[in-house]
């Protein structure tokens, strides 16, 4: 690093995806930034370990403290400070894409403590933590003092309430180019599952469902794109062997011009996840002129209308059978909920402003 520091330093231990668009968008907010990063694989190994493992980085390039440091809730704040103590002196903004108090455990495993109690101390390091909805800082700070409390003894009292009141909300950043999209009207559904492929986004209902339908005589295709990070849920294999014939496409796409057109040939995109907390793939396949269809928890009845949420899979398959039988509804139901959702409140313009004003930056 220079002799004259960054406004900006920017760490992120899991980049890819959305913690790569939001990168991206933070860097354009002032031309004096610096990002040090490490891939978006072994998500377990960089939650442990990625302060250590971005040591070599902090060493050749933190020799002075920028005015803001920014880093994603994946790893250890206190780790990196302890490491870099110059960093100790910048503000220090915490971004939470997720929070592992409620992540879901996964059938047969033990809950592993360590990834919630190295956030709860992340949040405590900060300065100002962002959430990037109402429901993961409210789900957050509910569950850090229950957390907490299964402690023997020594129980830390307060410590939600200190988090609490240097909190907010700051929605993810959206930025979509002008859709292309011309033509619904299909006469057949195409159903789209834009999510990673791993327990916690329930692709085990998302396929039952689609069983069903198959079995009932209900035509539609089927998409099924997103990204795995290492061992795939079984029932992914076993529906693409079954049932190939109605597969458009089967995992992501080469690059994200390709998925955003890919998007604009579906009709319908679902959610059936256990664990989501704001929902980027939904809204853009929104965007994208589908008809979202999600579960009525987590992050969705923050921004989607009762129109759009279903509480049971059998209701959900309810939905997608009518839609099979009538396909143009939902293009005639999409018309009514992108009346009703706001997305310029999430758009990289309109948000710009807001995320200057959190990182102490002069809005260039």
């Amino acid at each position: 690093m220079s002799d004259c520091p960054p406004e900006l330093l920017i760490i992120e231990l899991f980049s890819g995806g959305s913690h790569s668009q939001l990168l991206s968008f933070l860097t354009s907010l002032t031309p004096r930034h610096l990002s040090l990063t490490l891939p978006d694989s072994k998500w377990h190994w960089r939650a442990r370990c990625g302060a250590l493992q971005l040591l070599p980085q902090l060493r050749e390039h933190v020799t002075t403290p920028p005015h803001t440091l920014f880093m994603s809730a994946v790893g250890s704040l206190p780790e990196v400070l302890a490491l870099c103590p110059a960093l100790s002196q910048a503000r220090k903004v915490l971004y939470f894409h997720e929070n592992q108090l409620v992540y879901p455990k996964q059938k047969g495993q033990e809950r592993d403590y360590q990834y919630g109690y190295g956030q709860i101390l992340s949040a405590l390091a900060a300065d100002l933590v962002l959430f990037n909805s109402h429901y993961n800082m409210k789900s957050f700070l509910e569950s850090v003092d229950p957390f907490l409390n299964k402690m023997p003894d020594f129980k830390p009292k307060g410590i939600a309430q200190e988090i609490k009141s240097k909190s907010r909300v700051l929605y993810f950043p959206l930025h979509f180019p002008p859709s292309s999209r011309t033509a619904w009207s299909p006469e057949t559904l195409h159903v789209v599952w834009p999510h990673r492929w791993e327990h916690d986004k329930n692709p085990g209902d998302f396929f039952a469902c689609l069983e069903e339908l198959i079995g009932s005589g209900h035509e539609f295709r089927v998409s099924v794109l997103g990204k795995s990070y290492g061992e795939v849920p079984k029932e992914f294999g076993d529906f693409q062997t079954a049932h190939s014939d109605v597969i458009i496409q089967w995992g992501p796409l080469a690059s994200r011009d390709e998925y955003l057109r890919h998007l604009q040939t579906a009709d319908v995109v679902v959610s059936t996840a256990h664990h989501e907390f704001f929902g980027l793939a939904m809204l853009e396949g929104l965007w994208a002129g589908c008809l979202p269809l999600c579960p009525n928890r987590l992050s969705y009845p923050e921004i989607y209308p009762k129109e759009c949420l279903y509480n049971t899979i059998a209701q959900l398959t309810k939905q997608l059978r009518q839609l099979c039988k009538h396909p143009v509804l939902a293009k005639q139901k999409w018309d009514r909920v992108i009346g009703s959702v706001d997305l310029e409140k999430f758009s990289a313009a309109n948000l710009r402003e807001h995320y200057c004003d959190a990182l102490g930056l002069e809005n260039i």
